[in-house]
């Protein structure tokens, strides 16, 4: 009972750093995806915690994935590429946009009129007065892009890059016997979506499982099936292997160890990913001994979406 009560105590002392530590974790995996796409940055360098401000031209290459909708009928599109050129001034707060569609189509959207307005620290959001259709934003610490516009002909179209984060949640954790409820925030949702492909990658980032004093720094399923939406995407689907990375109490009272496993499926997930107003809700099951269910948004602070 000694041992047990010393355990508890560290346990929750410890959290707050392991929670620090795992924020860094994230942030270091979003920073490498994103330089890893717009390998056409010329100047500057994507960091967090930076508390210099980002000043100069930069520009962007990366492609982008499209969900696309026809707002006449209500057709979903499915997705597609596009290959994103943006330019962004962060001293004029201007910036020019090129995108060029690789479904065989030709077709392209330019501008050169984009207003950049600096909402926090390298966080700029975009906009057109030629064309009120348009609205995006570029976010150089969490490495993020999205574009929303109605074309001419009446097509929704929501340009992410290939992995869609939401950087802000609140998540409920259940277990099936009488452990309390955990409640976590900031948890962090990733969702990879390939055009021709009909499954995606999705990790789950930072999670405290209290009954077995384990916190998930990583859950990664790499072929989750999904369906295409008038807003986004939805996941409904049971039985969906993972690799789950953790750190863990149990071993000793010393430093927890850093381990991996595969048996914390996901016997159960189901998810709403909404591109059309930034928004996830998700719910799923961790094995055999707990079950989340999560809400958020990317920038809850932001709602130009």
């Amino acid at each position: 009972m000694v041992q047990e009560g010393v355990r508890h105590l560290f346990f929750n002392i410890s959290l707050q750093r392991q929670k620090n530590n795992i924020d860094n974790d994230k942030t270091d995996m979003k920073k490498i995806l994103f330089l890893i796409a717009a390998v056409g940055l010329l100047m500057g360098v994507i960091s967090c915690g930076d508390d210099e401000p980002r000043r100069g031209v930069f520009i962007v290459n990366t492609p982008m994935v499209n969900h696309m909708v026809n707002t006449a009928g209500g057709e979903v599109l499915g997705i597609s590429n596009t290959h994103n050129k943006l330019t962004i001034d962060t001293i004029k707060h201007t910036a020019m946009l090129e995108l060029n569609y690789n479904d065989g189509s030709a077709k392209t959207l330019s501008l050169n009129d984009l207003t950049a307005t600096p909402k926090r620290l390298g966080f700029y959001e975009l906009k057109s007065p030629s064309y009120s259709q348009f609205s995006g934003y570029v976010d150089f610490n969490e490495g993020s892009m999205r574009y929303c516009y109605t074309t001419a002909d009446g097509m929704r179209v929501i340009s992410t890059i290939a992995d869609v984060f939401f950087l802000k949640t609140q998540n409920t954790i259940e277990y099936l016997d009488t452990t309390p409820t955990t409640q976590m925030e900031n948890t962090m949702y990733q969702f990879t979506f390939l055009p021709g492909s009909d499954r995606a990658v999705v990790k789950v980032m930072g999670i405290l499982h209290a009954k077995e004093y384990k916190y998930f720094i990583n859950m990664t399923a790499t072929s989750v099936p999904y369906t295409i939406t008038a807003n986004g995407y939805t996941f409904d689907c049971v039985n969906v292997p993972n690799t789950a990375t953790f750190r863990s109490w149990t071993d000793s009272v010393g430093v927890p160890t850093l381990k991996s496993s595969d048996k914390y499926p996901f016997k159960i997930f189901k998810a709403t990913v909404d591109l059309e107003h930034d928004h996830l809700d998700a719910h799923f099951m961790m094995g055999d001994s707990a079950t989340v269910t999560a809400s958020g948004r990317t920038y809850p602070d932001y709602t130009a979406y």
